[in-house]
This record gives structure tokens, sequence and C-alpha cells, in this order.
């Protein structure tokens, strides 16, 4: 029995799937500490806490609008190409990438205007009286991120994930690189950081192009294709929006709810257990074009059981992770000891959303029903929100682990329970 469990075991971290997984997840924490370094070691101890805290600011802008404008276009690559490849419809998937790339520079127009329209009045409002300059980089630099964050995902829906990371990390050392050559060339300013960031978008825009090539970008619009792209994406942009805003409330709600001291202390736990959102999304990543290659329920239940095992070995290294992060954190950073029960706290409220990963790509990919899990995305805001309101007073630093724990088992239940109501309505449907 554990002899078969073992076989099983290893085929599945032999299979193209799984080795899919290891390049982008390795790509991604390679990636983040690239990022760390260019952040926290080189551009920290070179400019003023002032100009570190308007370049964050200005960064989670251009991060968060750029998250935005993908607008459901990601997902709709993944659900139309990878069944065109499948049928050798080479053209067809071609005509789909154009389409959906000439809605997304519609996007991105309007996005990156209005930024340069609104850049006096953000620039005095929100971002402390910096210079108008610094949020007109910033709204070409978003424009830019937005086009490379499109090619990544085309190339995941072709399933060139080695490419993808190939990608990622050369956004990353270039960066860093650029970083490197003014703070030895020049004295580091808020004005030419946000130049290396955006020449590092650009250099990597392009560079993504050579993997995806440029042999659609003049494939003619089509109507019929963006009214297909369109009906498909919505629901997944509105889903977007309700991710976007619930995977920021915690630190949002915490500050003028329980206090700063709190908020630092929560913060720490939460850098170490951001390991399983980034894990989680690499698996989704490579998912998500494997379930829409399934032109029906019964195609993806063997698929199911191989990705059981793996989800089962995500949740076995929550306790693992734990304890190596007690460790850490116990020995490195003693004045974050509280810190140790809360990020308890957050791997235990990680298990229902690994849980409910691949039923997640299977509503959306194999059932088609993405309004499910935009439903299920609404219910998952409300109830964090609701969670932090109530006990973020009385319990600190504790709530946001009890609200994010109950808004991941909320997606957990409808993402699972959808699945299991279609797969029994098929199997229904095929004995009549």
């Amino acid at each position: 029995m554990m002899r078969n469990i073992l076989e099983k075991g290893f085929a599945i971290g032999r299979s193209t799937t799984a080795r899919h997984i290891y390049w982008v997840f390795s790509g991604n924490v390679l990636s983040i500490v690239l990022t760390f370094f260019a952040l926290v070691v080189v551009m920290a101890p070179r400019i003023s806490k002032a100009e570190y805290g308007i370049f964050l600011a200005l960064f989670t802008l251009a991060n968060l609008l750029s998250d935005l404008s993908e607008a459901g276009l990601g997902g709709a690559l993944t659900k139309f190409i990878p069944p065109l490849l499948l049928q050798k419809k080479i053209v067809q998937a071609k005509e789909f990438l154009a389409t959906a790339h000439q809605i997304e520079l519609g996007i991105t127009v309007v996005v990156c205007v209005t930024l340069l329209l609104l850049a006096g009045p953000l620039a005095r409002i929100l971002f402390a009286g910096t210079a108008q300059i610094n949020v007109v980089i910033t709204a070409l630099m978003t424009a830019t991120m937005i086009l490379m964050g499109f090619v990544v995902f085309a190339l995941s829906a072709y399933k060139k994930f080695p490419e993808v990371t190939v990608v990622n990390v050369f956004y990353s050392i270039i960066r860093l690189a650029l970083l490197l050559v003014f703070a030895l060339l020049t004295k580091l300013s808020l004005f030419n950081i946000l130049i290396v960031y955006l020449l590092s978008s650009i250099l990597s825009w392009i560079y993504s192009l050579f993997f995806l090539g440029t042999s659609w970008v003049t494939i003619p619009f089509s109507r019929e294709r963006a009214g297909k792209i369109i009906r498909f994406a919505s629901f997944l942009a509105v889903q977007k929006v309700f991710v976007a805003v619930s995977s920021r409330l915690d630190l949002l709600m915490m500050v003028p709810l329980a206090g700063a001291v709190e908020a630092g202390i929560y913060g720490m736990a939460s850098r170490f257990a951001l390991v399983y959102p980034l894990l989680i999304s690499s698996l989704a990543q490579v998912l998500a074009p494997k379930f829409a290659e399934f032109a029906t329920v019964g195609e993806a239940t063997a698929f199911f059981k191989k990705v059981s095992l793996v989800i089962g070995g995500l949740l076995f290294s929550l306790v693992i992770f734990n304890s190596f992060a007690r460790i850490f954190i116990s020995a490195f950073v003693q004045n974050y000891s509280e810190a140790i029960p809360v990020l308890g706290g957050l791997l235990l409220s990680m298990a229902p959303f690994i849980a409910a990963t691949p039923f997640v790509s299977f509503v959306v990919y194999t059932l088609k029903k993405p309004w499910i899990m935009m439903i299920a995305s609404f219910v998952q805001l409300v109830v964090i929100f609701v969670v932090n309101w109530w006990l973020l007073p009385s319990l600190g630093r504790f709530a946001p682990a009890t609200g994010i724990g109950f808004g991941n088992l909320a997606i957990f239940i409808i993402a699972a329970g959808s699945s299991w109501y279609y797969f029994n309505q098929e199997k229904h449907e095929n004995r009549h």
C-alpha cells in the first residue's frame, strides 16, 4: 500500500505538469529574493525614509493597476488557446491572441492617459506632494507592466512555462543590475529609481516578445472573437477586483482598528506566510491550461486524482514549514517572537485555499463557469471584511488569520460544491 503511494508520488513528481510547477515556483522564489535584495539592501540605505515610502506607494499603485488591467484576459487566453493547440488549430489560436492583445492595448491606453491627466492631483493628494514627473514616470511604467504581464499570461496559455520563468527572472535581474549601476555612478533618488524600474519593464517586455513572437500582431481585430473573450473575461475581471481588495484588507484595516504595533507584528508573520500564496499561484498557473484542455467533466476526473496527491503534500508541508519558520524567527528576529503564534494561524488559514486550488481551475476552465468564482470571491471579500471589522479591536494581530481562514473556507465550499454538483449532473445526463 505504502509502496504504491510512493510510486505514484514519484511518477507525479516526474510528470510534465510537475516540471512546469517546478519551473514557475522556482522562478517566482528567485524573483522574490532578487526583489528583496533590490528594495532592502540596495535601495533602502541610500534614500530617505520619505522617498522610500513614496516609491513603495507609487510602485504599489503601478502593481495594482497593472493587476486590475489584466481584466480577465489572461484567463480568457488560457480558456481558448490550449484546446485550439490540442486540435492543431495554430492560426485560430493566434487570432484569439491578437484580439485579446488589441483589447489589452485599449485598456493600457485608457489607464496610462488617465494617470497622466491626473498626475498633478495624485502627486499632491496621495503622494505627499512629490514632483509631478514621478507620477508621469509611474504612468509609463504601469503601461509597460500591463503589456509585459499580458505576454507572460500568453506564454502560460501556450504552456511555455520555462520561458515564463526566464522572463520573470530577467526582469528582476535587469532591475537589480541597473539599480547597482546607478548606485555606483550617481546618488540614488526617487526620480532615477523610477527611471530604473521603467527601463527594466520596457526591456523585459521587449525580451518577452522574443519567446512569444510577433507574427500575430498584424492579425485584424475581430468583433466576434472579442465578444467571446469579453463574455468569458468579464467575470474574471470582476473577480480580480474582489481578490485585489480582499488580499490587502488585513494591513489596511489593522492600523486604524488595532494600532501600528499590532500591524508590525502581524506584518512580520505575513511575510513568512506569503510563500504559500506564491506556491498556490504557481500551481494554479500550471493547472489552468491543463483543465482547459478537458472537454467534459469525466475527462478531468483522472487528472483530479493526480493533483490530489500534490494537494495532500502541500497541506502536510504547512506543519513542516511552521516548524522551520518558528526556529528562524526565534534565532534571527527575536524581537518579533510574538509573530510566531500569528504565523501558525495564518498557515492554518491557508489550508482550505490550498485544497480549493484544483476545484477553482476546474470550475473556471473545464466547466467554463467563471461567474461561480466571481461570486465566491465576493463572498470571500465580505467575510474577511466583516470578521476583521468585528474582531480586530479585541483580537488585534490574530483577527486577520481568522478572517482569511473563513474567507478561504468559503472559496473551498463554493468551488468544491459546484464541482461536485456539475460532476453528478453530467453522470445523471449520461445515464439517460
